[in-house]
């Protein structure tokens, strides 16, 4: 088929017709934000525990339960941080495992390990 100065608007129609249609037909789900597939289920993330509440011997027994623990670190237990143990954690690629001490009832304990961003020389 030859394309002539009197089909060349029809044809221009015609293709425009044909991407619009693709564009409005496509599924709205793409445009959707997702949760993370590794995000927890809603409601399991339990508010971070108090170390100077427990002992040490405690905190011990909670984390080779659950194998990690959301406690309150900082100046006057400031936020919350995430212990691993008893191994060493698998971090993200940016971090490293370090261990850990925290104030327990009944002194200084180590817990076990955080996970810290690497240091970088520029």
């Amino acid at each position: 088929m030859a394309v002539t100065a009197s089909t060349a608007p029809a044809l221009r129609i015609a293709l425009a017709a044909i991407g619009a249609a693709g564009v409005l037909l496509a599924p709205v789900t793409y445009a959707q934000p997702r949760p993370p597939t590794d995000a927890p289920p809603p409601g399991s993330i339990r508010a971070p525990l108090d170390p100077q509440t427990l002992t040490c011997n405690d905190l011990k027994t909670q984390m080779k339960s659950s194998g990690e623990l959301n406690l309150l670190v900082g100046p006057r237990n400031g936020w919350g941080d995430t212990f691993y143990g008893p191994g060493v954690p698998r971090c993200q690629f940016y971090q490293m495992p370090q261990f850990a001490y925290v104030k327990a009832r009944d002194g200084r304990c180590g817990i076990g390990y955080i996970c810290i961003d690497k240091m970088s020389i520029d």
